[in-house]
């Protein structure tokens, strides 16, 4: 079963595969996964919620929930709302899909099996920053149909300084450690680094500097994310805890002609998180100072 997202970037269109990780309801002949999209970490080493506590899966059902496939991955950013990539949730012409689509696994390192369902969270909002208009607004929040239980997880913070290319970040996701590779059943971290590179323009006309809307990154290296980390935290550390910069939104090789989109020699583009704190705390109907992280002076 395949459900797939090709986006729109600059005047190219990015499409993947990967094996799709499909659960189902009731019991199947077939093993979890088939043919399709998934998510990918390159040269990711294994982590975990006391990490990540914030950490979320997105799943799309097709059939009223008698499968689901992983799509995404996403962060809790209050007690009752998700924040993740736009294109996710959106179709090729980039409108919203219908929210009994959309189911959520929240508070968990390991990618969800068919015993996880019961506990999955429904979307009852989808509120989008003008994804419609601009692939650099590719940031939506989902409210879910109830509040995460501060036992399952904890909300993330937002990263509210001056991105520099000395600040160390990395990306996390659920996913391949390899292109095009099988996805991982654990969450996968790996460090990566914000450029300033020319590059960055030349790829993304949306990108100007890592100030805007959009941080750039191109990890000598080869760490990156990959499309299907998509919603995905880059984060970095401060007051002893992992606050989110931004989310993963797309990459592409920096060789017209080469078919792989991440890794080496690649350049990747995050949705820098701050730019849009404030339209976030307006949709939860809270003071944005609530939802960034601020050095602690002591």
């Amino acid at each position: 079963m395949r459900f797939s997202f090709s986006i729109f970037i600059l005047a190219f269109i990015v499409n993947f595969v990967y094996s799709e990780y499909v659960i189902y309801s009731s019991p199947q002949t077939s093993s979890e996964g088939s043919e399709g999209i998934v998510s990918s970490i390159i040269n990711g080493v294994v982590t975990g919620t006391n990490y990540y506590p914030y950490i979320a899966q997105l799943f799309i059902t097709k059939d009223q929930g008698k499968s689901m496939i992983f799509e995404c991955t996403a962060e809790l950013i209050g007690e009752q709302y998700i924040l993740t990539a736009a294109h996710c949730v959106n179709y090729d012409n980039r409108t919203v899909i219908p929210v009994e689509m959309i189911k959520i696994n929240v508070g968990s390192s390991y990618l969800a099996t068919s015993s996880d369902i019961g506990n999955f969270y429904n979307v009852t909002d989808v509120y989008s920053a003008g994804f419609d208009k601009s692939t650099a607004n590719d940031i939506v929040l989902l409210k879910l149909d109830k509040k995460v239980p501060s036992d399952v997880a904890t909300p993330t913070k937002v990263y509210p300084y001056k991105i520099t290319t000395n600040l160390p970040v990395e990306v996390a996701g659920f996913g391949s450690t390899f292109y095009a590779g099988p996805s991982s059943k654990v969450l996968l971290r790996a460090l990566v680094t914000v450029s300033d590179s020319t590059n960055c323009s030349t790829f993304n006309s949306d990108w100007a500097n890592n100030s805007g809307p959009l941080v750039c990154s191109i990890s000598p290296s080869g760490n990156d994310s990959c499309n299907g980390d998509s919603g995905g935290p880059l984060v970095a550390k401060l007051n002893g805890k992992r606050v989110l910069v931004g989310t993963v939104s797309w990459g592409r090789n920096m060789n017209p002609n080469s078919p792989i989109n991440c890794g080496t020699n690649n350049v990747s583009y995050y949705v820098r998180t701050a730019y849009f704190v404030k339209w976030i705390a307006s949709v939860m109907n809270v003071d944005y100072n609530t939802l960034i992280e601020i050095v602690n002076s002591s």
